[in-house]
């Protein structure tokens, strides 16, 4: 019997000034459309609020109800805020850590929500470790880079678009580095789900920013 797939796939790149990115919302585009093509029924948010990302989220837990396979994917900035990594809407407050953090999608939310859903298999593939342009606002020790580590519930693969606590590069061409690398081998055949998140990270390892 087919398996049912669904996928939300999210891009933020209009940040307030000095946050701008040029890649997410090609990133979530090209994604979206390369999930289609392997029949998941996808959910798109491009330059998302913070009300419209929870909006979406909610529709892809519904959906999830009924599918065999969860995808998530978010590209733009996510931070790490006391060891809980949020990944940010356009509208986030950033005035400080605290108003970042309730105006933006915790990432723990997302994965209770693959976590309590019939879905067998649950991806994450996170092209949100872009460099938060805040930290020098809040005084941030330079340990709080990047995102935490995120624990994976049974049934769950979480990609990185970089190591824990360190940062990813915005692409130079029509995609940001992890992204183009996960659309360059995602069409390898009879590669595992865990290879084709990783190749990502690999490749990005290779073209690090001068």
């Amino acid at each position: 019997m087919k398996r049912k797939m669904a996928a939300l796939v999210l891009g933020n790149a209009e940040y307030p000034a000095g946050g701008e990115l040029e890649n997410p919302v090609n990133d979530a585009l090209d994604i979206s459309e390369k999930l289609k093509s392997y029949d998941f029924e996808v959910i798109l948010g491009t330059d998302c609020s913070k009300a419209a990302m929870e909006k979406k989220l909610k529709e892809f837990g519904d959906l999830l109800k009924t599918h065999d396979v969860g995808m998530f994917f978010f590209a733009g900035h996510g931070m790490q805020i006391d060891g809980s990594n949020y990944l940010l809407a356009i509208d986030t407050d950033d005035s400080s850590e605290i108003d970042a953090k309730y105006s933006s999608l915790s990432l723990d939310k997302v994965v209770e929500v693959l976590a309590k859903s019939k879905a067998l298999t649950k991806i994450i593939v996170l092209d949100a470790c872009r460099n938060n342009p805040w930290k020098r606002a809040w005084h941030r020790d330079i340990a709080m880079r990047g995102l935490a580590s995120v624990y994976a519930p049974k049934g769950t693969i979480i990609g990185f678009a970089t190591s824990p606590g360190e940062t990813a590069a915005d692409g130079v061409g029509r995609n940001g580095t992890y992204t183009e690398a996960l659309l360059q081998h995602i069409d390898t055949k009879r590669l595992p789900h865990r290879d084709n998140v990783q190749a990502g990270k690999k490749h990005r390892r290779r073209r690090q920013p001068r």
